[in-house]
């Protein structure tokens, strides 16, 4: 269980006058609990079948509603963490227990779940934890109308209220344990942007770059204790005018000249890291070298520009203004970076824009990027998380910020 994520929950509760709190994203369940769910993590029409739920009262356990198949992985992970299981349509019996005649019939497991029998699980907890009634938060902008109407079945004398923005405040300050699972995960991507921009040869496709990440990805963690946790990747590249960021993108194959841009990171025990840098095939237009000089001398003054006190939207100005004023006066960028933490969609709130009026805090990781996806020139990224310290911002990425030639 995360002491700290649900001492900061029932203080927010509290101070509020709520009941408690129930948990639904993955990444909510997660960090909660310390348990990463592979059902509701990787497949989505499993949401609402794993909940986390946090009374406001602190005498009272966190709980953790989750089907019988995966009630061991989640006692390991949270043995502070009471657990209210259901069955799933998968036998667990073993083999000598399937042998033995019954004396009575067997109950049939559910084709995937009872709802019936969830619905009693979620009404006991309920319950138990004193938040049957009054006012109780959960991610009412997140959840599905499944799981809304599940609880407002078994609770229906509570007042359900949105505590969307809250957890994802608490959640932006990092802990150094939160902080080495990032900065892990960006080592472990830049060996995957490499081991690709090493491996480019003539014709290849934005398809074939991924598999080169993925490549360069799998090999370095094998045998590696370094990168243990790690669960899955991602990678957005782009090659030469081609910018689009879907898996069908077309080209006519890298040829020299070609940008080659990528935008990836990976999982470390649940912790998404977010990175880019961009190559050049052969050689790089003059262009091109105009474009990059200025969107990187941006992206540098704004990681510059982070520290304690100073105000986000602040940054954004700076960047922009560096871009308007050399050359680009037209460029539109709707925000420069974001928070990034355990969402599977890497981008979290606050978003480094123009009307942020919140300021930074010692432990906060950013995302910071100044990307251009421009198809005459090609698509450009230098992007780096960084870590607000007392200091000013320690920047986590260490592949050069240059604009090279492969």
């Amino acid at each position: 269980m995360n002491v700290h994520a649900v001492g900061a929950i029932r203080a927010a509760l509290q101070s509020r006058g709520l009941a408690g709190y129930i948990a639904y994203t993955p990444s909510s369940v997660f960090y909660v609990t310390g348990f990463r769910s592979y059902f509701v993590s990787e497949w989505w029409r499993m949401h609402g079948t794993v909940l986390a739920f946090v009374p406001a009262d602190e005498s009272q356990p966190v709980t953790l509603l989750v089907s019988d198949f995966e009630a061991g992985t989640a006692a390991d992970a949270a043995p502070e963490v009471a657990l209210s299981t259901y069955r799933l349509w998968v036998d667990l019996s073993t083999a000598e227990q399937m042998a033995v005649r019954p004396d009575a019939g067997v109950p049939l497991r559910p084709e995937q779940w009872d709802d019936a029998e969830v619905d009693r699980r979620v009404s006991e907890v309920l319950a138990g934890l004193g938040m049957a009634a009054g006012s109780v938060a959960t991610e009412l902008g997140h959840m599905n109308g499944a799981t809304s109407a599940r609880l407002r079945r078994c609770a229906p004398d509570a007042t359900w209220v949105d505590f969307t923005d809250e957890v994802y405040a608490i959640r932006l300050v990092k802990q150094e344990w939160e902080i080495d699972r990032l900065r892990r995960g960006v080592e472990l991507s830049e060996a995957g942007m490499s081991y690709a921009a090493g491996h480019l040869e003539k014709g290849m496709t934005a398809q074939d770059v991924r598999a080169l990440y993925q490549v360069g990805v799998a090999q370095e963690t094998v045998g590696n204790q370094r990168y243990h946790g790690y669960s899955d990747n991602w990678v957005l590249p782009t090659v030469g005018g081609t910018t689009s960021a879907g898996y069908g993108a077309v080209s006519a194959g890298l040829q020299p000249g070609d940008l080659v841009k990528f935008d990836c990171g990976v999982t470390i025990g649940g912790y998404r890291s977010d990175g880019g840098r961009t190559f050049a095939f052969g050689h790089a237009s003059d262009a091109a070298r105009r474009l990059y000089d200025v969107v990187a001398r941006a992206q540098e003054i704004a990681r510059s520009a982070i520290a304690p006190g100073v105000v986000i939207g602040d940054v954004y100005r700076a960047a922009m203004d560096h871009v308007h004023a050399n050359g680009y006066p037209t460029f539109n960028r709707g925000h420069i970076g974001h928070s990034i933490g355990i969402d599977s969609f890497h981008e979290e709130p606050p978003y480094l824009g123009p009307a942020c009026r919140q300021t930074f805090e010692v432990g906060m990781v950013f995302a910071v990027e100044v990307p251009t996806y421009t198809p005459d020139v090609g698509a450009m990224m230098v992007e780096d998380l960084v870590v607000v310290r007392e200091g000013g911002a320690e920047v986590l990425h260490r592949l050069s910020h240059d604009l090279i030639v492969v």
